[in-house]
């Protein structure tokens, strides 16, 4: 009777310790969960400043903050120390492509916060900005020497006030904006800016000037189409790997073919067929070249192609690769590969 007691008394503690058990990892289930960011308007307008609000982290620690843009490139928009009952509050404009206007499109904001692990995000979604239309009397054109990648176009634009300053600006296909500075009007309010569009993305742009001293503006609208600048006299080889890959990792290069210790100037053209220059490489005495590229988390995602270029036997090769989305915050751990040399950003082979 004693030993069923004893045995009764033990099953009940048992069963009362599971359950506080499967209480305590509800709790902490419960408590990881309950952090919450939210973006404040959800759909603003470019040039508006969106308002983070976070709560239920721990209080006092240090909330890292970062925004991924439509094309999944991330950038870190800053570490926030949460107040006393684990909230925070952050205005925030977002524009770290040095324009204007940030792109349209969707966006997502994610909090993680250091010490208790808790990740949250909020989307919004950004509208095109408000801008003034085109004034009357004041005309805008746009004449291309040739409308594709690697041409220029003329604007000429009239009915402006005689020798005053007018702002130049142009909005790209993703509709970001760049300032291209400023012209001077002639006499008869006429104005004159050549645009050279060498290597930008294809599609729709806009191209404004407004007068600063009279308010009016005039607008032109033109179009650029994919054009390929280089002419080689042969071909040679270029493979890129792994592919695909992911944000924060490498790529190793190896190109062979080329002419015994020429300089191979290698460039990218990414999903917007846009170009960029990544370096210059010397080619070994085989006419062999390795090299390794970091492709952080501020690459564009997409599939993209290398170009690799010989300066002096003008063979090129051409190898296409894909990038995905990154791991978030997560440490890099990727082993780099063994090369001729490490790049680690444009223009650094």
């Amino acid at each position: 009777m004693l030993q069923h007691t004893r045995a009764r008394r033990l099953l009940v503690g048992g069963f009362t310790l599971a359950i506080a058990a499967l209480l305590g990892l509800w709790s902490w289930s419960s408590l990881a969960s309950s952090a919450i960011l939210s973006a404040s308007p959800a759909a603003p307008r470019q040039n508006d400043t969106v308002t983070l609000v976070g709560q239920g982290f721990s209080p006092g620690e240090t909330v890292a903050v970062w925004i991924t843009y439509p094309d999944f490139q991330v950038y870190g928009v800053a570490e926030i120390v949460a107040n006393g009952d684990g909230s925070f509050n952050y205005p925030y404009l977002p524009d770290f492509l040095g324009a204007t206007f940030t792109p349209t499109g969707k966006y997502t904001y994610t909090a993680h916060g250091k010490e208790s692990g808790r990740e949250v995000y909020a989307d919004i979604s950004v509208g095109i900005g408000a801008a003034p239309g085109t004034s009357a009397g004041v005309t805008i054109t746009a004449e291309p020497g040739k409308d594709s990648q690697g041409s220029y176009f003329v604007f000429r634009g009239s009915g402006y006030w005689g020798g005053e300053d007018v702002a130049a600006w142009i909005r790209y296909p993703d509709n970001s904006v760049a300032d291209l500075g400023r012209v001077s009007a002639g006499p008869a309010g006429s104005m004159e800016y050549v645009l050279y569009v060498t290597g930008v993305p294809v599609g729709h742009y806009a191209f404004t000037g407004r007068g600063l001293r009279s308010g009016a503006n005039g607008i032109a609208e033109f179009d650029v189409s994919v054009d390929d600048l280089t002419v080689a006299s042969g071909v040679a080889t270029l493979n890129i790997g792994p592919s695909p890959d992911t944000q924060r990792s490498f790529a190793a290069f190896i190109g062979a073919g080329f002419k015994p210790k020429e300089i191979v100037t290698v460039w990218v053209t990414l999903p917007d067929y846009s170009t960029r220059w990544i370096g210059d490489v010397t080619a070994d005495a085989d006419g062999t070249f390795s090299a390794v590229l970091y492709l952080s988390e501020q690459e564009p995602v997409g599939q993209r192609s290398y170009t690799a270029y010989g300066n002096m036997s003008g063979v090129r090769a051409v190898a296409n690769y894909t990038l995905q989305p990154g791991p978030g915050d997560a440490p890099l751990d990727t082993p780099v590969p063994a090369s001729d040399g490490v790049c680690t950003g444009e223009g650094c082979f």
